[in-house]
Protein backbone atom coordinates (compact mmCIF):
# COMPACT_ATOMS: atom_id res chain seq x y z
CA UNK A 1 0.00 0.00 0.00
CA UNK A 2 1.18 3.51 -1.07
CA UNK A 3 1.78 5.67 1.80
CA UNK A 4 -0.91 9.01 2.06
CA UNK A 5 0.53 12.38 0.72
CA UNK A 6 0.10 13.92 3.96
CA UNK A 7 2.43 11.31 5.57
CA UNK A 8 5.42 11.93 2.60
CA UNK A 9 5.18 15.82 3.24
CA UNK A 10 5.72 14.94 7.34
CA UNK A 11 8.42 12.97 6.55
CA UNK A 12 10.15 16.22 4.85
CA UNK A 13 9.12 18.47 7.20
CA UNK A 14 10.41 16.37 10.30
CA UNK A 15 13.67 15.99 8.49
CA UNK A 16 14.46 18.70 5.71
CA UNK A 17 11.96 22.12 6.34
CA UNK A 18 13.95 25.42 7.69
CA UNK A 19 11.61 25.69 10.93
CA UNK A 20 11.05 21.70 11.41
CA UNK A 21 13.34 20.03 14.05
CA UNK A 22 15.52 18.15 11.57
CA UNK A 23 15.14 14.31 12.91
CA UNK A 24 16.97 11.30 11.93
CA UNK A 25 15.17 8.33 9.77
CA UNK A 26 14.57 6.06 12.52
CA UNK A 27 13.14 8.84 15.12
CA UNK A 28 10.49 9.75 11.84
CA UNK A 29 10.06 6.52 10.97
CA UNK A 30 8.58 5.39 14.42
CA UNK A 31 6.73 8.91 14.22
CA UNK A 32 5.13 8.36 10.76
CA UNK A 33 5.10 4.88 11.98
CA UNK A 34 6.75 3.50 8.76
CA UNK A 35 9.82 1.82 7.96
CA UNK A 36 12.81 3.76 7.71
CA UNK A 37 12.99 2.14 4.06
CA UNK A 38 10.28 4.14 3.41
CA UNK A 39 11.22 7.27 4.73
CA UNK A 40 14.70 6.87 2.92
CA UNK A 41 12.93 6.78 -0.54
CA UNK A 42 10.45 9.36 0.79
CA UNK A 43 13.64 11.91 1.31
CA UNK A 44 15.82 10.79 -1.55
CA UNK A 45 12.55 11.38 -3.78
CA UNK A 46 12.27 14.96 -2.73
CA UNK A 47 15.90 15.84 -3.00
CA UNK A 48 16.13 14.88 -6.70
CA UNK A 49 12.15 16.05 -7.74
CA UNK A 50 10.70 18.11 -4.65
CA UNK A 51 7.86 16.29 -5.21
CA UNK A 52 6.02 13.67 -3.34
CA UNK A 53 3.16 12.56 -5.88
CA UNK A 54 2.83 9.47 -7.06
CA UNK A 55 4.19 8.89 -10.19
CA UNK A 56 2.60 8.60 -13.69
CA UNK A 57 1.77 5.32 -15.07
CA UNK A 58 1.00 4.39 -18.30
CA UNK A 59 -1.80 1.38 -17.54
CA UNK A 60 -3.22 -0.89 -20.34
CA UNK A 61 -4.36 1.29 -23.59
CA UNK A 62 -7.86 1.06 -24.40
CA UNK A 63 -9.45 -1.46 -26.08
CA UNK A 64 -12.56 0.01 -27.08
CA UNK A 65 -13.01 2.82 -29.11
CA UNK A 66 -15.43 6.26 -27.79
CA UNK A 67 -18.42 5.18 -30.19
CA UNK A 68 -18.31 1.16 -29.05
CA UNK A 69 -18.46 2.50 -25.52
CA UNK A 70 -21.50 4.29 -26.67
CA UNK A 71 -22.58 1.70 -28.17
CA UNK A 72 -22.42 -0.59 -25.40
CA UNK A 73 -24.19 1.84 -23.23
CA UNK A 74 -26.90 2.35 -25.21
CA UNK A 75 -27.47 -1.65 -25.55
CA UNK A 76 -27.88 -2.10 -22.04
CA UNK A 77 -30.95 -0.02 -21.99
CA UNK A 78 -32.69 -1.87 -24.72
CA UNK A 79 -31.87 -5.43 -22.48
CA UNK A 80 -34.63 -5.54 -19.72
CA UNK A 81 -31.60 -7.33 -17.58
CA UNK A 82 -28.63 -6.01 -18.79
CA UNK A 83 -25.49 -8.51 -18.57
CA UNK A 84 -22.25 -9.14 -20.65
CA UNK A 85 -23.47 -11.89 -22.37
CA UNK A 86 -27.08 -10.34 -23.01
CA UNK A 87 -25.07 -6.50 -24.27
Amino acid sequence: MSLPIYKRYEIVFLSKHRYGPHFGIKKIAKMVKCNTSTVKKWLARWKIYKYLGDKTRSGTPRITTQEDDEFIVDATFDVEEPTSKKV
